[in-house]
């Protein structure tokens, strides 16, 4: 036990004298963070936009037996708009939120 613990001591302290002068971590970490959440951004805005994608070929497709139809074309038409604008509405507010965040720090 006392062997162990004695071992251990001098295994402790002989690190703590080599490693006393190294520096492990990054100088300026900002621009790296930066970097990282741009890409974030940039991965959510084109993830938003392949599911509105995906909801808008998913409306054409269900609407368009009955495109003859003016009711029909209308309610296409208006449920591809929505898409639009919810994607427009989900990408802005991915860029926005953390300008604003940064605004007011």
């Amino acid at each position: 036990m006392i062997k162990k613990f004695s071992l251990t001591t001098v295994y402790v302290a002989f690190l703590s004298i080599v490693l006393s002068n190294i520096t492990l971590g990054a100088e300026n970490p900002g621009p790296k963070i930066e970097q990282g959440l741009q890409q974030v951004q940039t991965f959510l805005t084109g993830l938003i936009v392949a599911v509105g994608i995906c909801a808008g070929v998913w409306i054409v497709l269900k609407k368009l037996p009955g495109i003859d139809d003016p009711m029909v074309k209308n309610e296409m038409f208006r449920g591809v708009g929505m898409v639009l604008a919810g994607v427009a509405v989900g990408a802005a507010l991915v860029w926005l939120v953390p300008w604003v965040y940064n605004l007011f720090q």
